[in-house]
């Protein structure tokens, strides 16, 4: 009875309804959109980069060599193993890999690359992943060759450049003005640039592709470092060229790379486990550090949040430590800044909405005490034919309640179509956000807890918006409610 009345009362003032309802579906609205988005952005970046760096967790061994420098290297990891066999993680991968920085070389033209080294017969789903332009990884197992992207290719000269720069684009420009001015035709000069411009790269995209298949077998120098800090050159021939938005790797066996660095047969520098479900990674990066703490000499985990692997390291040679070291990070440490941001945009955005929040309560605090004054009479009315005090403050209440509900649920609706429709739309054209696309396009996520928390919250302030008020209206005499005039 008192739902079909808070219902009815609702109706009757479908104005006044409609615009508190209206804001808090639009504070619904931005948490739900900007949250799914930043939320898509982070998962996407952190699965690009985990497919190419082969893990969301990581664990690093450093110890001091005869000569007093530090040297990363994993020579045992069954303690490790074992370990991770108790956990109840769900692992997808764990990978061994020599990582190293280098200068890819290529007729007097270089450019620094992470260079990786891959036991090929037991890191498998690299080769699956990796959009192969010409050759294969299928012969990378125990040779000499090397993976490299279109990207690496066109910085060294193999390839020509099939982006146009910006010096490019503005003596394009330049000429098409001159020349459009001196036939005396009009013209969008801003529209002809940007159609030419596409026409020359398409072309050059198109000549890219006849060109690629040529650079197998071609010959490439690298130059290293090797543990001991001395200098090396190391020669590869290119057995692929594969298409990458996140450049950032060129790849070999690990075997031939340790060769050339001086590593000992069947070492490495990088364990990787890559992850079924990598949400929640710093409390699981913790939970790992706590389960090994009693197998290894671990690195403090608080001097490892929020820091890269060469920061760590750096760090470490300055305290002049002795012995082993083991160091247990994530993906999260090494995106450092990326993730900070988003992070920050999540959180700013959940600021606006309780910014908003507190406007539409002030303002159903201030409607509600309008409602009772225009309604006095009607109450002492439904007083006096016998309703009960708390009937009456119920009676608001649930007005307050099927408000904020009726609120909630379309913003709530609304934002989850506008984030549809925004992963619907293929942005593979714009290669600076290759980083942050999953397949090309946009993918959201939203934290169910920050969805039932942000209901939660609506529906409470705005029970305690309404709250008071609908005391003052239960304390109304009836006899004087009755004699109030407007």
């Amino acid at each position: 009875m008192l739902a079909k009345m808070a219902l009815r009362n609702l109706s009757r003032q479908k104005r006044r309804s409609f615009l508190l309802g209206g804001a808090l579906s639009f504070g619904m609205c931005i948490l739900v959109l900007v949250s799914g988005l930043t939320g898509g952005l982070l998962q996407s970046l952190q699965k690009n980069f985990a497919d190419m760096v082969a893990g969301h967790i990581f664990f690093l061994q450093v110890e001091r060599d005869e000569n007093d420098r530090l040297q990363t290297i994993i020579k045992d990891d069954q303690a490790l193993l074992d370990s991770l066999e108790d956990s109840n993680l769900s692992i997808q991968n764990a990978t061994r890999r020599t990582v190293v920085f280098g200068t890819v070389l290529f007729s007097g033209k270089g450019s620094s690359r992470q260079i990786s080294g891959i036991d090929w017969t037991e890191d498998t789903q690299l080769a699956k992943s990796l959009r192969m332009q010409a050759g294969t990884a299928d012969t990378m197992a125990g040779s000499d060759g090397i993976l490299i992207s279109t990207t690496l290719a066109e910085l060294i000269g193999l390839l020509p450049k099939a982006k146009m720069s910006f010096a490019e684009q503005a003596v394009l420009r330049r000429d098409m003005k001159i020349a459009w001015r001196e036939s005396g035709k009009k013209y969008d000069l801003d529209k002809a640039v940007k159609e030419e411009i596409k026409h020359i790269e398409q072309r050059r995209k198109e000549e890219q592709s006849t060109l690629i298949p040529s650079l197998i077998g071609e010959l490439l120098l690298v130059e290293l470092s090797t543990i001991n800090a001395q200098q090396n050159v190391a020669e590869f021939s290119i057995a692929g060229v594969f298409e990458s938005h996140m450049d950032i790797a060129a790849y070999v066996d690990r075997e031939a790379l340790n060769r050339y660095i001086g590593m000992p047969v069947g070492t490495y520098n990088q364990f990787g486990l890559l992850l079924d479900d990598f949400t929640n990674l710093d409390a699981k990066t913790m939970m790992l550090h706590q389960r090994l703490s009693g197998t290894y000499e671990l690195h403090p985990y608080a001097e490892v949040a929020g820091r890269d692997v060469q920061t760590i390291i750096t760090a470490l040679d300055k305290t002049g430590f002795t012995g082993k070291r083991t160091i247990i990070t994530n993906l999260n440490n090494e995106l450092g800044s990326f993730v900070g941001i988003l992070t920050g945009v999540q959180a700013g955005s959940f600021g606006l909405f309780l910014i908003i929040l507190v406007v539409v309560m002030v303002g159903l605090v201030n409607t509600f005490r309008i409602v009772i004054y225009e309604r006095t009479r009607e109450i002492g009315t439904m007083r006096a034919l016998g309703m009960q005090r708390t009937q009456i403050r119920s009676l608001f209440i649930l007005e307050a309640l099927f408000l904020a509900v009726a609120g909630c649920i379309p913003g709530t609706l609304v934002g989850f179509l506008l984030l549809s429709i925004a992963s619907t739309f293929n942005l593979e054209a714009f290669a600076e956000l290759g980083y942050f696309l999953d397949g090309g396009r946009l993918s959201w996520t939203i934290s169910g807890i920050t969805l039932v928390s942000s209901l939660c919250m609506v529906v409470f302030f705005t029970l305690c918006a309404a709250y008071f008020p609908a005391r003052r209206a239960a304390r109304l005499l009836p006899a004087q409610a009755l004699r109030t005039q407007f």
